[in-house]
């Protein structure tokens, strides 16, 4: 059975509820991620809840594996060959700047070591991602409007 994983990690001035807001508005995964035309969800954002991601010219199905409203969620799909799974998992932490994002992506399943250079085209790109993310999420900070409410 084969292995990756990956780990990244950006802190935002978002405050982790603000944060937690955005990103589980799956809108806005489609918003930032290049390609991806939109993200459907069968229900609500809640572990066991399926979904799927629709780019140009595929669609992938999955799951939200394990959510924990404002601290983690984990998107877990099939990889390519059926055969094992590809995980995307997202933690939030207070930090003294604001929110710490990590992003874990992993896979695991008998044929891993034939998509190592797609996995290997998401170490590349998944810091830039993230670094955009943050972004996005400093520059709503600076908008009023975006900001739950203290204790959330």
């Amino acid at each position: 059975m084969g292995e990756w994983a990956f780990e990244h990690a950006v802190v935002t001035r978002a405050r982790r509820a603000d944060v937690w807001t955005y990103w589980s508005d799956l809108r806005n995964h489609a918003r930032m991620e290049p390609g991806v035309e939109r993200i459907e969800l069968d229900g609500p954002f809640a572990t066991g809840t399926t979904g799927r991601t629709i780019a140009t010219g595929f669609t992938q199905e999955w799951w939200l594996a394990d959510v924990v409203p404002e601290r983690r969620f984990v998107i877990t799909g099939l990889t390519p060959d059926g055969a094992g799974s590809l995980s995307f998992a997202w933690e939030f932490e207070d930090d003294e700047a604001g929110t710490r994002m990590t992003q874990r992506i992993s896979a695991t399943g008998p044929q891993v070591e034939e998509y190592l250079e797609v996995f290997r085209q998401m170490e590349v790109g998944a810091p830039a991602g993230m670094a955009r993310l943050a972004a996005e999420l400093d520059r709503l900070t600076q908008d009023a409007g975006f900001q739950a409410p203290r204790g959330s």
